[in-house]
């Protein structure tokens, strides 16, 4: 298909905002990539809509790893590796508390460091989502100008647990601070009183994120199994020093509720999709329910949310409440099951705009400059409501070669493209769908989390990529198979691949929430005790490690 000249500019101009906003490179540094969460890699050369296929693209390696690994690959060019030279490098974090630096052409390990023992579910209430132990859940962050890979361990001594904030060398895992920072935290409540950090509580599932010059960290709860002590916090720690800076709590209502006991919960989990930053340093999350006794919304809880602080924390600039929220409290629908994401800059009369979805599966379209308040009666004050499906999942954004910004979404309803109309008001038209069934694990593990690659808008190359949860569950090793797929993003009917990328355990209930990394011609999947690395089958030797 032929582009029109005003097209083709179109496609130039909203590709450079794009790249502009999101650094687009072939380092994954971070979390989907870039602060806004965009999940696209658009500086990927080597694969396209006409060589990913299962004659020409496939497994080429498989190491094994010392633990399950929640987190996503992060993926630096050229790295200098003490002793060993110059690397492509891919960095990857396991439940075992282990970081590996790994040659992320053969898989070879470069060099490994381990924190300490993980935390056994048990100590965590019996909290089995996440199975069977806690270590490093959240995606770690990397600062090339510092030398530095930023990671949260949680770290056991066979009587209480400790969450530790490293700060270590890229080139060989050593600390580049001494010592590491645990995280500790108070803060006045309510009538004064004074709330205390319990790691014992609290689960560090969103992935880190840097902003001004500053790390931050969110934390949620055990699987709501403990509502009168676990609070959704997020806390701020100088880059350079990991000294604590200022902390942000969700709830900070006392004790005096009309529940039958002390409720409070709003987490920050997102199924670990991190929290996003727009170019004022702003920072941005979702929530999870807090009491469904009692409705707790006001000045001093914000659940079922969409919440935009400022870079030091101390003030709400804006916030998204849901008419119904206190029935989502209710349900156990949380809106933070499912990831917050920004767009680039827009042309349009709305200059910022976010999405975000969760539980009950609908996917918000806002202003991110004024997101959109609370209206006890309605309607809700967004942009627009469309429907996902049941979101454990987050979304994706990209520019097509038509010069279009897209929505990729990953609820229940399928890895769904939606294109993106910048009027008065902006407007999401969905254009293709790969279907339920492509995303559809076990009951309560909806969606997935879509990435996309592509060599900038070029035609015939955006593709799609993410992996299925488990269709069943087994406690024992290996687990039950996860499921990597592909499709052309101009056609989700029909897949281009798909093939078994590794397994994971007690997936009925304990989510899979695997995000695929691309990076110079590789696709990147970590499960269960391995990383899969699949690639063109002409250009590697096909073994395992």
């Amino acid at each position: 298909m032929s582009i029109r000249p005003a097209a083709l500019l179109s496609a130039v101009v909203a590709a450079g905002a794009f790249a502009t906003a999101t650094a687009a490179h072939a380092d994954v540094t971070t979390y989907h990539g870039d602060a806004l969460r965009t999940g696209w890699f658009s500086n990927e050369t080597a694969l396209n809509t006409s060589n990913v296929n299962a004659s020409s693209f496939g497994l080429l390696q498989t190491v094994v790893l010392d633990g399950r690994v929640d987190a996503e690959p992060l993926f630096l060019s050229s790295q200098a590796i003490d002793g060993q030279g110059t690397h492509d490098v891919l960095y990857v974090a396991t439940e075992n508390n282990s970081v590996y630096a790994l040659d992320a052409g053969t898989g070879a390990i470069l060099w490994q460091r381990n924190f300490g023992a993980p935390v056994p579910d048990s100590f965590k209430s019996g909290d089995d989502n996440v199975y069977p132990v806690m270590g490093i859940l959240g995606t770690p962050t990397i600062d090339r100008n510092l030398n530095a890979l930023f990671v949260v361990a949680d770290t056991f001594n066979s009587s209480s647990d400790v969450f530790t904030l490293h700060s270590i060398a890229l080139n060989n895992g050593s600390d580049n601070v001494t010592p590491p920072t645990p995280i500790a935290a108070t803060a006045h409540i309510q009538g004064g009183a004074r709330w205390v950090f319990n790691s014992q509580f609290q689960l560090q599932r969103a992935g880190l994120l840097e902003a001004n010059g500053s790390i931050y960290v969110t934390f949620g709860s055990n699987g709501d199994i403990n509502p009168n002590i676990s609070r959704g916090t997020i806390l701020r720690y100088d880059a350079a020093t990991l000294a604590p800076e200022n902390l942000h709590l969700n709830d900070r209502l006392n004790e005096h509720r009309s529940s039958p006991s002390p409720f409070y919960l709003t987490s920050i989990w997102q199924s670990g999709y991190a929290p996003a930053s727009d170019a004022q340093g702003n920072i941005y999350f979702s929530t999870g329910n807090s009491d469904w006794f009692t409705p707790t919304y006001g000045p001093l809880n914000r659940p079922e949310s969409i919440v935009k602080l400022n870079g030091d924390l101390m003030k709400m600039l804006s916030s998204f409440t849901p008419s119904n929220y206190f029935s989502l409290d209710g349900g156990d629908e949380d809106v933070g099951s499912g990831g917050f994401m920004l767009l680039p800059a827009q042309r349009g009369p709305v200059k910022h705009l976010a999405v975000a979805g969760g539980k009950d599966g609908r996917l918000f379209l806002m202003n991110a400059d004024k997101l959109g308040g609370f209206t006890p009666s309605g309607p809700d004050h967004v942009l627009e409501t469309v429907s996902q499906g049941g979101c454990w999942c987050g979304p994706a954004a990209y520019v097509g070669a038509d010069g279009v910004e897209r929505v990729v979404t990953g609820g229940g309803n399928g890895v769904t493209s939606w294109r993106l109309a910048e009027g008065r008001p902006p407007t999401l038209t969905a254009e293709g769908s790969s279907g339920s069934g492509s995303v559809q694990g076990l009951p309560d593990n909806g969606g997935t989390f879509p990435v996309v690659s592509s060599n900038g808008t070029t035609a015939g190359t955006a593709i799609v990529w993410f992996v299925q949860r488990p269709q069943k569950s087994q406690d024992g090793e290996p687990g039950t198979p996860v499921v990597l797929k592909a499709y052309d993003l101009t056609n989700l009917a029909q897949p281009l691949f798909t093939a078994q990328a590794g397994t994971w355990r007690h997936a009925v209930n304990s989510n899979a929430n695997i995000v695929p990394t691309v990076a110079s011609g590789k696709v990147y999947v970590a499960s269960n005790e391995q990383l899969q690395i699949f690639g063109l089958l002409s250009q590697s030797r096909r073994g395992t490690r």
